[in-house]
């Protein structure tokens, strides 16, 4: 992804958390996937870079 479509795919997945009710935060890749319109193998790292720039707090969990 070139640095632009990244940023803005970060700011995609910002607003579909905050557009989630404050207790429903645990959202599966699929639904990451098609709101950011990444694939499914590219929603971790997407997750990550959120999280890397402290955007967002969290954990993975790789086995769910």
């Amino acid at each position: 992804m070139t640095y632009l479509e990244q940023k803005v795919r970060i700011v995609a997945f910002l607003e579909l958390l905050f557009s989630c009710g404050k207790d429903e935060r645990s959202l599966p890749f699929s639904k990451i996937s098609e709101a950011c319109l990444v694939e499914n193998a590219d929603v971790e790292l997407l997750v990550m870079k959120a999280m890397s720039l402290q955007l967002v707090k969290g954990t993975i969990d790789e086995v769910d």
